[in-house]
């Protein structure tokens, strides 16, 4: 049914959570794998924060490229083919969603954060987002 999955993931327990969803369905159904890793640039920040937020950055691309890693081991040890992207965007829904259509994923699988009430209303959550507005499937493990 299913031959591409996409599976964003942020590093978080949560997304872990997601990831082991992902390659448990890939691998049942022989599907590959891409593992998606959003970076947001803080390029509008100047000033005496812009050396700290330069560090952040840094460690947060780093994050991203051990995040990735341990992904494709965990889909190698699976059996399962996987490729890594490493994205930076302002908005990670788009990139999520961008992602999925330009590598002709048929499914994304991602975790929810659980934001409800208040606080998605004001912080909004980047699977809610993707959910509502991507034309692929998403399944949403909690």
């Amino acid at each position: 049914m299913y031959r591409h999955i996409l599976i964003p993931t942020d590093g978080s327990e949560l997304a872990e959570h997601g990831m082991a969803h992902g390659l448990a369905l890939a691998k049942s159904l022989g599907a590959k794998v891409s593992v998606i890793f959003v970076v947001e640039p803080f390029s509008e920040l100047t000033g005496r924060f812009l050396e700290a937020v330069a560090t952040y950055a840094e460690v947060r691309k780093e994050q991203a490229r051990s995040v990735l890693e341990r992904a494709a081991n965990a889909a190698r040890t699976a059996g399962v083919s996987c490729e890594t992207i490493q994205v930076e965007s302002g908005h990670p829904h788009q990139a999520i969603i961008e992602a999925a259509e330009d590598k002709g994923c048929d499914l994304i699988v991602m975790s929810s954060h659980g934001r409800s009430g208040l606080s998605m209303l004001l912080i909004g959550s980047v699977t809610n987002k993707v959910l509502t507005q991507a034309k692929t499937p998403v399944l949403v493990c909690q």
